[in-house]
């Protein structure tokens, strides 16, 4: 089951207000080569803090957050609260704190650096992480991500040799760290986030879809009712979801056909950790400029929308439930259903995370299986299959 949207509902947190926290303080000239791990599609790196080593993921569309076990044998210092949404637009307010004298790489330095933070999250402990680092981590740096190596490199106070001005398109300025930029979409500019902490390629927000369809030229290939993702503060309410194919986007001149996602509650539409994929990209915070390096030349078709299984589960209510019900299975699931076995394999003893319910999920060979659901103490084997 590929997923729809941000897993666990940290990753892309967007933030209502955003804190001045950052202040670098660097050794001479930097130019740090940095190996990633890349686990459930998510970048995750060494970082010390306050001499403690720990790893974080690198979310170029989150704030930094950190788990508060960690966050206390740091010795951070309380710093009040903030209010921020998640992927299902729900807000929820986090407490804030001072980390001190954060090292990435050998010379990149952060002095103080202000992070949410997390309650316990099985998905960071799955992952073996303490959190997020957001933006404003690398507020005075320029940020290389090249997949093909696996490597991000840190530059300061220059850009990397022979990069210039001219080769990259602005940063919104009015989103501080956020790397927010335009590309084209059909015959519009879309405003996007860039977010290494998001799944895929495009997470369409609903709102735009509505807005730019007719000039996008976006077809719907399918509906659905229920819930993308969990979220920080749960699952939040049912919605109506479509999947789209949208012909053409443009992202700094390099064409990307048959784009396929699916529509989203967010504040507005995602570009995900897919893109590094297919080009190198670099962000420079203190000139604001966002550049991308595609590793092939000419037009990439990404295939149209993503072929999904035709239910989603995720744990709810100390159970795995259906939360989303695509239209073919709609006169056969209900939203809320309990699932007690997917294709063979027993629920009983499953991790309550999306992570585990994804693998078993993601296991059955081919684009058919089945799952058991419970109704009034009765078990029904329900047919089950992947779709466009």
């Amino acid at each position: 089951m590929r997923r729809i949207e941000i897993l666990a509902g940290i990753m892309g947190v967007l933030s209502l207000t955003y804190g001045q926290g950052a202040t670098a303080q660097v050794r001479n000239t930097v130019c740090d080569t940095i190996s990633y791990e890349f686990i459930e599609e998510k970048i995750i790196i060494p970082v010390t803090v306050n001499g403690v080593k720990a790893k974080y993921i690198v979310d170029t569309g989150g704030k930094t957050g950190t788990l508060y076990d960690a966050a206390t044998e740091m010795k951070a210092s309380a710093a009040g609260y903030m209010s921020v949404t998640d992927v299902n637009t729900q807000a929820a307010n986090f407490q804030e704190a001072y980390i001190k004298d954060l090292t990435i790489g050998s010379n990149y330095r952060v002095k103080q650096l202000k992070t949410m933070v997390f309650p316990k999250n099985s998905f960071f402990t799955s992952l073996d992480v303490v959190g997020i680092l957001g933006g404003d981590a690398f507020a005075e740096s320029v940020v290389t991500f090249d997949s093909r190596t696996q490597i991000m490199v840190i530059n300061y106070p220059y850009r990397p040799e022979r990069l210039k001005v001219t080769d990259g398109i602005p940063l919104l300025t009015d989103a501080e760290y956020h790397s927010f930029i335009h590309v084209q979409l059909g015959e519009t500019q879309l405003r996007v986030l860039f977010d290494t902490g998001a799944d895929g390629f495009l997470l369409y927000s609903t709102e735009d879809n509505n807005q730019l369809a007719a000039v996008s030229g976006s077809q719907v290939t399918n509906r659905a009712h229920g819930i993308v993702a969990a979220g920080i503060s749960g699952l939040g309410t049912p919605v109506d979801i479509k999947k789209v194919t949208i012909p053409s986007i443009k992202i700094a001149g390099k064409e990307f056909a048959n784009v396929g996602s699916t529509t989203t509650m967010m504040n507005g539409s995602i570009i995900g950790v897919e893109l590094l994929k297919h080009g190198k990209v670099i962000i420079d915070y203190m000139r604001k400029r966002f550049y991308f390096f595609p590793f092939d030349e000419g037009k990439t078709d990404l295939g149209g929308a993503p072929s999904l299984w035709n239910i989603s589960i995720l744990p709810h209510n100390g159970r795995f439930e259906i939360t989303t019900v695509w239209d073919s299975m709609k006169d056969q699931v209900t939203f809320g259903d309990e699932v007690v076995n997917i294709n063979g394999a027993s629920l009983q003893d499953c991790p309550k995370s999306q992570i585990a319910v994804e693998k078993i999920m993601n296991d059955i060979p081919g684009n058919s299986g089945y799952i058991i659901i419970r109704r009034d103490n009765k078990d029904k084997r329900i047919e089950i299959k992947k779709e466009k």
